[in-house]
């Protein structure tokens, strides 16, 4: 992966960065990050910068956030989508509702992956974080207010799922799956919200 698209990547899954932060975290000199996000503001990939305050004493530095257009940059898994929903229309009869068959086919693609540990588990949790690291998603799971929080800062359907927002359920099964526990969901990407918020339902 080339270091613009590095670039990219980091910024979509942490929101904002300044050329401090993104050196850092990507290992380039700051000379060398500021040349690429030169590029890539010529190419509207970005927006332009902002100051943010400082905790501390020092002038404001200035942070980059990612415009509308780098969405087509980011990874998509139309394949694996398509193909698993051409296999439910060919082997399932016709006349179910579209998000009844949407959150089974995610419910089935989860029961395939091999998860590791029981559901509520660090190594389930392990197995479902690289799952989805794999397909895309950019995830983070952390606890808040005692329960379980996925983010997905991108989605792979992205323009499938503003045509047709139903699409989420499929994730929503897929999730449900991977977790083995009901997922409530919250804000989607498709709806402007800045990244997809499902709540993991703690167990008995």
């Amino acid at each position: 992966m080339d270091s613009r698209q590095r670039i990219l990547e980091h910024m979509k899954r942490a929101g904002e960065a300044s050329v401090a932060e993104l050196s850092r975290a990507l290992r380039l000199t700051p000379v060398t990050i500021r040349h690429h996000l030169e590029a890539l503001q010529s190419e509207r990939l970005l927006e332009a910068p902002v100051a943010r305050r400082k905790t501390g004493p020092g002038r404001p530095e200035m942070v980059y956030r990612l415009s509308p257009v780098a969405d087509r940059s980011m990874p998509r898994n139309y394949g694996e989508l398509c193909a698993c929903l051409l296999r439910e229309f060919q082997e399932q009869p016709t006349g179910r509702p579209l998000a009844r068959i949407l959150t089974e086919v995610g419910e089935r693609e989860g029961q395939a992956v091999q998860t590791r540990g029981e559901p509520g588990s660090r190594s389930r949790r392990s197995t479902v974080q690289e799952h989805l690291e794999d397909r895309g998603y950019f995830p983070r799971i952390e606890h808040e207010d005692g329960s379980l929080k996925l983010t997905l800062a991108n989605c792979p359907y992205l323009e499938a799922a503003r045509a047709t927002p139903a699409l989420c359920l499929f994730d929503l099964g897929l999730l449900q799956s991977l977790f083995g526990r009901p997922v409530r969901m919250a804000g989607r990407i498709v709806q402007q919200a800045p990244v997809c918020t499902f709540y993991v339902e703690d167990g008995p």
